[in-house]
Formats: structure tokens, C-alpha cells, sequence
């Protein structure tokens, strides 16, 4: 057997040992935060910067109604040719850089796994006519934007919406042509938002025919 001495100082290095680690784990979390925190800062001064210097939504709108617009459809398929061109790489860079925006803040959010952008276009009764996320292509995005005549509040909505995503803040427009909304989530999975607000609609449609 040890001696008693000997084994209470088996135990305080153990203890000592035992708090190093956790004090080591918790400096390797903060620096991990810093370094993620540090990281998104860069990213959103550049996309901030080039928004407002390059894809300013405010400007572009003007931009097409003064110049490109064919009829008042508030439609893509109702642009000119250049138009369409300057829309489409307008559009290109927010959904390419919205979803990266989105996962870097994860990192450095209560909840990790919320790192999904989702936007939405939603009926005057709030139920869902199109979701977005960066699985969809591009061509079922200009045709949500066709079908539901929501052209000039796509192009306001993307350029407000990096702001709101930074400062975490709930955000949407209202198309007051048809009353559509657009509006955004984070999720952990946008299939599962899918499925749940397709059966929340389903069963509202269900007990309206019923009554």
C-alpha cells in the first residue's frame, strides 16, 4: 500500500491535471470563437462593400424600370436582353454568397447546426408557394419569380437581406401588387422545413374544404 501522503498527492495531481485540461479546452473554445468570429467579420465587410458598390438592389430596380422593362409584370421574362443579363448575374452573387454568409454566422451562433439559409415565398395566408435553398437551381428560382410576379421584391429583398442575417433579425416584404411575401429562416435542414410546412398546408386546405 502507498503511504497516505503519498496518495493524497496522486490525488491533487490528478485534480491539477484534471483543471489544466478544462482550462486548456476552454482557451482552445475561445480562440476557435475568435478566430470564426474574426473570419466572418472579413467576409461580411467585403460582401457589405461590394453590395452597395456593385449589386445595389435600389439602383437596379430604377435601373430596369427607366430602361429594360418590357411591360408591368414585375417578371424576369419581362426584361430586355440586357436587362436580363444584369438581373441574372445580380441574382447569381446573392444566392452564392447568402448560403456562405449564413455558415459562417453558424459558427459562431448559440446553434451550430442552424447553418441552412431558406427563402421563402409565401400566399397572403402565409402558406408556402416556393422555398429556395442552395440545393435548387437556378432556373426554378426565375420561374418562382415569373409565376408569383415577384421581380422587383426579390431584388429589394437580397439586397436587405445580408444586413438582417448579420444582425439576426426577422425580415420579409410584402408584394403589395398580390400580397405574396418573401421572407428567409435558418434551419438545420431544408427538407424537413419543406415536409412540415407542406403538411400544415395540407391540413388547412383539408379543414377548408371540409367547412
Amino acid at each position: 500500500m502507498f503511504p497516505v501522503f503519498l496518495e493524497v498527492d496522486i490525488k491533487n495531481i490528478a485534480i491539477l491535471a484534471g483543471i489544466g485540461l478544462l482550462l486548456l479546452t476552454i482557451l482552445s473554445i475561445i480562440i476557435t470563437k475568435h478566430k470564426y468570429k474574426a473570419r466572418y467579420r472579413r467576409f461580411y465587410k467585403k460582401f457589405d462593400k461590394v453590395i452597395n458598390k456593385k449589386y445595389n438592389g435600389n439602383m437596379l430596380i430604377e435601373d430596369l424600370i427607366n430602361k429594360y422593362t418590357v411591360d408591368n409584370t414585375n417578371t424576369y421574362k419581362s426584361l430586355k436582353r440586357k436587362g436580363k443579363k444584369i438581373t441574372k448575374k445580380y441574382f447569381e452573387y446573392y444566392l452564392k454568397n447568402l448560403p456562405e454568409q449564413v455558415l459562417l454566422k453558424s459558427f459562431i451562433s448559440p446553434d451550430m447546426k442552424r447553418n441552412e439559409l431558406v427563402i421563402k415565398i409565401l400566399d397572403e395566408h402565409e402558406r408556402l408557394l416556393y422555398q429556395w435553398d442552395k440545393t435548387k437551381k437556378f432556373k426554378t428560382f426565375l420561374k418562382a419569380i415569373n409565376k408569383h410576379q415577384m421581380l422587383t421584391p426579390m431584388i429589394a429583398f437580397l439586397y436587405e437581406l445580408p444586413l438582417n442575417i448579420n444582425e439576426g433579425n426577422p425580415y420579409r416584404i410584402v408584394n403589395h401588387d398580390n400580397d405574396n411575401i418573401l421572407t428567409y429562416d435558418v434551419v438545420k435542414n431544408p427538407k424537413k422545413v419543406d415536409k412540415k410546412i407542406n403538411l400544415k398546408k395540407n391540413k388547412k386546405d383539408k379543414l377548408n374544404k371540409k367547412k
